[in-house]
């Protein structure tokens, strides 16, 4: 039984963790019973594996031995970055995905991790999450010409995604999930449609050197095209969404040719149209070199894979037009999200190069160029 109590101490970092304190998160999470953490072992995990986060893998052990409780979990903190952690806290990631993982967890037809225990402190800005910790394997740590999707991971990640899609399609209910976000957010809206112009101002002289011209072109126009974009996206079927499909995200169990995918970090779950996960999946993980697989390969297994589904009256040439909307919606939020980051360091700036560089990319290649000019 979960008996997780709110006035719970929360570690700022992975540093203040206590035994004790491990002890009354796994024992108020419903995980242990009598058992108490004798000892443990906090392995910091990259800390470019999450932008909002800071992340360790916790080993424990037990004052009795069993072989059914976890021997290790996934911790996330706080970031340590100023910056990120109060984007993190104007947000509400930490809540949102604490409450998804408790509402929605057990309903998902994904590979998601369990979630031990999650908290959000109501005084300050500090929450934690313990969950399962995923044999299979991130490529947010590798070289950036690595972490590209190859033809096994686009396939295996759509068909997977459009199970989820077509389980919520239209469904109403979700808008009983106040939590989520949605595309008709005044948050949503606030926060990055306002905040474009800035952000464009701020990005596009690290940018301009890398994009084409129509590239470059797509990202000037959309500043006058969010209003419409808006619209647009109001007017399309709405369903559960990930709202956060960037490689660090998805864990593959064999990666270049898996059988099994993972789908991590909900903190921008949302109640969406499902093109939006579709083009930022695609979008950001298939390079500029390779995006005509997205049209010929990627697009018309997600849309087979959604029909197949049950989800009807939806036909592939609407899907195709959705999907350019997504694009520059993605693209306008990426950047904006981004342009929060310390771009006076080398890794910040190769980060918006290759996101925002690939989104653009993919943009081009789809004639978003006809929507914004």
């Amino acid at each position: 039984m979960n008996r997780e109590a709110p006035n719970m101490n929360i570690p700022e970092r992975y540093e203040d963790v206590t035994a004790g304190w491990l002890t009354e998160a796994l024992r108020s999470g419903g995980v242990i019973g009598d058992q108490e953490v004798s000892n443990f072992k906090i392995e910091p995990l990259r800390a470019d594996q999450s932008l909002t986060s800071s992340l360790a893998r916790i080993t424990v052990v037990y004052d009795e031995d069993s072989e059914v409780l976890p021997s290790s979990m996934f911790a996330k903190f706080v970031s340590g970055i100023s910056a990120n952690r109060g984007l993190a806290a104007r947000l509400g990631i930490f809540r949102r995905e604490i409450v998804l993982y408790k509402t929605l967890g057990n309903s998902i037809p994904l590979n998601i991790p369990k979630l031990y225990f999650g908290l959000v402190s109501e005084q300050s800005d500090t929450s934690v999450l313990l969950m399962e910790d995923i044999k299979a394997v991130s490529k947010a740590s590798l070289p950036p010409e690595k972490r590209l999707l190859t033809s096994g991971e686009g396939i295996l990640g759509v068909n997977e995604l459009a199970k989820m899609h077509a389980k919520w399609w239209g469904d109403q209910a979700l808008g009983e999930y106040q939590w989520l976000l949605s595309a008709d957010n005044d948050t949503w809206r606030q926060t990055y449609q306002s905040s474009y112009d800035e952000a464009w101002s701020k990005t596009r002289g690290i940018l301009e050197p890398v994009l084409t011209p129509a590239e470059a072109g797509i990202c000037r126009g959309l500043s006058g095209y969010l209003t419409t974009l808006q619209a647009q996206l109001g007017s399309m079927p709405e369903t559960l969404c990930h709202g956060d499909l960037n490689q660090g995200n998805l864990l593959w169990d064999s990666p270049g040719n898996p059988s099994s995918v993972w789908f991590v970090d909900w903190q921008f779950s949302a109640r969406a149209p499902a093109v939006l996960d579709v083009a930022l999946f695609l979008g950001m993980g298939v390079g500029k070199s390779h995006t005509r697989l997205i049209r010929q390969n990627y697009l018309p297994a997600y849309h087979d894979a959604l029909v197949n589904s049950g989800v009807t009256l939806y036909d592939y040439q609407q899907f195709l037009n959705d999907y350019r909307f997504a694009l520059l919606d993605r693209l306008s939020r990426i950047m904006t999200l981004l342009s929060d980051l310390n771009l006076t360091k080398e890794e910040s700036v190769d980060m918006i190069r290759l996101r925002v560089g690939n989104m653009a990319g993919a943009a081009e290649d789809a004639g978003c160029a006809d929507l914004v000019f």
